[in-house]
C-alpha cells in the first residue's frame, strides 16, 4: 500500500468513484421505479456507469488543476496530490473506469440485445 500526500480537494480520487457507485446505482432504482421498467439490473447498471463516467471527468479536472501549474515555460506537473506515487487525477480516473465496466457490460447486453433477456 502506497503513502497518500494530498492538500485541500486531493481527497476526492479515491472517494468520488466509490460515492458515484452508490449515487449512481441509487438514481438509477429511482429512476426504474419511476418509469416502471420491470427490469432489475439495466436501470442501476445505467445509473452506476453515468455516475463514474461523470466521476473520472470530475476527479481527472481536479487532479489535472492540483497536479500542475501554467508556467510561461509550459505546464508544470508536481505530485502533491498523489497516492501511490502516482497522480490523484490518474488514480481516481482508473478507479472510476475499473467500477463501471461490469456496469457498462449490462448497460450494452441490454441495449443491443433486448430480445435475450
Amino acid at each position: 500500500m502506497g503513502r497518500a500526500k494530498t492538500t485541500g480537494s486531493g481527497w476526492v480520487g479515491p472517494v468520488l468513484p466509490l460515492l458515484a457507485l452508490v449515487l449512481g446505482a441509487s438514481l438509477g432504482i429511482a429512476a426504474g421505479a419511476w418509469l416502471e421498467i420491470e427490469d432489475v439490473f439495466g436501470p442501476p447498471a445505467m445509473g452506476v456507469l453515468a455516475g463514474e463516467v461523470a466521476a473520472a471527468a470530475v476527479v481527472f479536472l481536479v487532479g489535472f488543476r492540483k497536479n500542475s501549474s501554467w508556467t510561461p515555460e509550459g505546464r508544470v506537473w508536481t505530485r502533491e496530490h498523489s497516492y501511490g506515487g502516482h497522480g490523484v487525477q490518474w488514480l481516481g480516473v482508473t478507479v472510476a473506469l475499473a467500477i463501471a465496466t461490469v456496469p457498462f457490460s449490462i448497460t450494452f447486453e441490454k441495449l443491443t440485445a433486448p430480445g435475450l433477456n
